[in-house]
């Protein structure tokens, strides 16, 4: 009897024993499926120059010119800080600029200047432009259309902005191109966007959608504001 105890008592040391030794190959596997196939990895002056910079949304012509575009452009985080009017005045002359994503074309003539700082008063944001902005345009009212919802829907990002006046030489004008015409404030007008390519990064070689970024990093009202240098 005590030699079939002392049997028994060696076959459960034994099946513990492959119990464990089972534990743990199971544990060293899960530890391998979680390790990442890959990692990226940044310096620190890499970080540094990513944490003084902050998001905004461009928009700008497809190749064919029918359609508006998305594109994140990243502006320094000094200049937003200074208040709405000198960001939005950024954001302009960033469209002035023109992309910088492949497949996507300028809207705003070119010579175009912004010839004051946008101002913003119950919550309708003035551009004023010098006079290249008409003269140079090409035309064409899907074109002037899309010129002009460029800047309004670049600037209506902003949580501050709900319409857009847009003026020449610190006047009015009626007139701009094939009956479009400059004389009442414009709204935001999400019609016109290409919605399927979504947003669009500037080292990106072909329009590929990115999906969507928070807006609310760059849409704090600050505390005062500064004129823009």
């Amino acid at each position: 009897m005590k030699k079939f105890r002392v049997i028994a008592v060696i076959m459960i040391l034994a099946l513990m024993m492959c119990s464990c030794g089972s534990t743990t190959t199971s544990k060293d596997n899960i530890e391998e499926d979680l390790t990442p196939a890959s990692s990226l990895s940044i310096d620190e002056e890499e970080a540094a120059v990513l944490n003084e910079k902050v998001p905004v949304i461009l928009y700008f012509g497809d190749e064919q010119q029918t359609k508006l575009i998305k594109e994140i452009r990243y502006v320094d985080i000094k200049e937003a800080k200074k208040g709405a009017e000198t960001l939005a005045s950024v954001l302009v002359k960033e469209l002035i600029k023109g992309p910088k994503a492949e497949g996507l074309t300028p809207l705003i003539p070119e010579g175009t200047s912004l010839r004051s700082p946008v101002t913003i008063a119950d919550r309708i944001a003035t551009v004023d432009f010098t006079k290249e902005f008409i003269e140079n345009h090409p035309g064409g009212k899907t074109l002037a259309e899309l010129t002009i919802y460029s800047i309004v829907n670049t600037l209506t990002e902003m949580k501050e902005i709900e319409r857009v006046k847009i003026t020449i030489n610190g006047k009015t004008t009626k007139n701009f191109k094939d009956n479009v015409t400059l004389s009442s404030d414009f709204p935001r007008n999400d019609a016109v966007v290409n919605k399927e390519v979504g947003l669009v990064l500037p080292e990106d070689s072909g329009l590929t959608p990115v999906g969507n970024i928070d807006e609310d990093v760059i849409l704090e009202n600050p505390d005062e504001e500064e004129p823009l240098e």
